[in-house]
């Protein structure tokens, strides 16, 4: 009965583990995917990432510079980064609320976790553990 119980868990454990997938990065980045410098800030302005914001890590030291771009190529091209956003966001002041507002109920992002597995997988070890409790206790009577 032991050995069947610890295989059930130890089966449990392997399908679960071999399921989850926390944290992944989808089509993940690394500072060698890029030619230059300013690709990689190119792909840094354009999704809009920081120190704190890195979901593919290229800032390793959280000092603010991607991949270990110098504090001179940074603001030169945050400086061009910016007077080129200038010009296009005064053309689309005026649609942003109504680009807000149909935006409201859209799909939401694809930021899913597995925790209704993880829901599910604690209760199957809490009616396992219920039952091995209440055998015992009937087997002990």
């Amino acid at each position: 009965m032991k050995k069947g119980m610890l295989s059930m868990v130890t089966f449990s454990f392997l399908f679960v583990g071999s399921s989850l997938s926390v944290g992944a990065v989808d089509n993940d980045k690394d500072c060698g995917d890029f030619g230059s410098h300013d690709e990689v800030l190119e792909f840094w302005f354009a999704n809009g990432y920081s120190a704190e914001n890195d979901p593919h890590d290229l800032d390793r030291d959280n000092d603010g510079l991607a991949c270990e771009v110098s504090q001179s190529e940074y603001h030169t091209y945050a400086a061009n980064f910016e007077s080129d956003d200038s010009s296009e966001d005064a053309a689309d002041a005026t649609t942003d609320e109504e680009t807000e507002s149909a935006e409201e109920g859209g799909e939401l992002p694809d930021t899913a976790s597995n925790g209704p597995l993880m829901m599910l997988f604690g209760a199957g070890l809490a009616g396992a553990g219920s039952l091995l409790f209440f055998r015992r206790k009937s087997q002990n009577a």
